[in-house]
């Protein structure tokens, strides 16, 4: 049975120091969307023990004990101080606090990167986790690849990526553009196999070409690293690497 506890909001800031979790300064040239400008829907979520909290424009609900345990709260003004936003209220249990930051979060059990750290604090409990959306990190400005399966470009080539928000992934392929689908689902990022163009080139761009759309039909993951690179996993151990210019 859900227990649903109606919250009173307090209009007060609350200092608080991070618990610990898997997170790491924003990477330069990672893109990630700002907590302070969240406008319609935030999720984050943890683990051990796992937990969810929504945040809506007038509602914000706390998932606590697989799902059977739900705190719900009118959302309440965000306290915001740079790359944080703190979210106070009072309930039963305690004062109960959400805060977000802007800082690379990698879940614990799917290793998805995420955009902010979230540490929830209510009674003498303590969650911590990951929010945001993971695509975020990969749309924006385009990517430029500066290595395929360990081995740089040749010489004056050119591989970029630039994923869409439309869920359209294209760039330049070495000698030809291409055009594909992304999709992220919790077990990682799942790229369809590409279409392009049907120039011919030399033989090195060629082979660099077929090397780099063949991983890229074949990625299941991602990470951002910590100097903000980009890399884009298959299961079979090859990467693609990129960079924001």
């Amino acid at each position: 049975m859900l227990h649903i506890l109606r919250l009173a909001i307090l209009g007060v800031t609350l200092p608080m120091a991070l618990a610990g979790c898997a997170t790491a300064a924003t990477p330069e040239g990672a893109d990630a969307t700002s907590p302070t400008q969240i406008t319609s829907s935030f999720r984050a979520t943890g683990n051990e023990p796992s937990w969810r909290l929504d945040i809506g424009r007038t509602e914000m609900t706390l998932l606590t004990n697989f799902g059977q345990d739900r705190l719900v709260a009118a959302t309440p003004t965000a306290e915001v101080s740079g790359g944080t936003i703190l979210y106070v209220a009072r309930t039963e249990q305690g004062e109960l606090t959400a805060t977000i930051v802007d800082q690379l979060c990698v879940d614990t059990m799917s290793g998805m990167p995420h955009p902010q750290s979230v540490t929830v604090v209510v009674g003498d409990r303590t969650l911590t986790g990951c929010g945001g959306e993971p695509a975020s990190l990969l749309q924006g400005a385009e990517w430029t690849v500066d290595a395929i399966d360990g081995k740089p470009l040749v010489t004056g080539s050119q591989v970029t990526l630039a994923f869409a928000p439309d869920g359209q992934l294209s760039g330049q392929a070495s000698c030809n553009r291409f055009m594909t689908a992304y999709r992220l689902s919790g077990e990682g990022l799942a790229i369809s196999p590409a279409a392009g163009t049907r120039m011919m080139c030399d033989e090195a761009l060629m082979a660099q070409e077929h090397t780099f759309l063949g991983a890229l039909g074949q990625v299941q993951n991602f990470s951002i690293e910590a100097d903000g690179a980009l890399s884009l996993r298959t299961g079979d151990g090859r990467a693609i690497r990129a960079r924001r210019r």
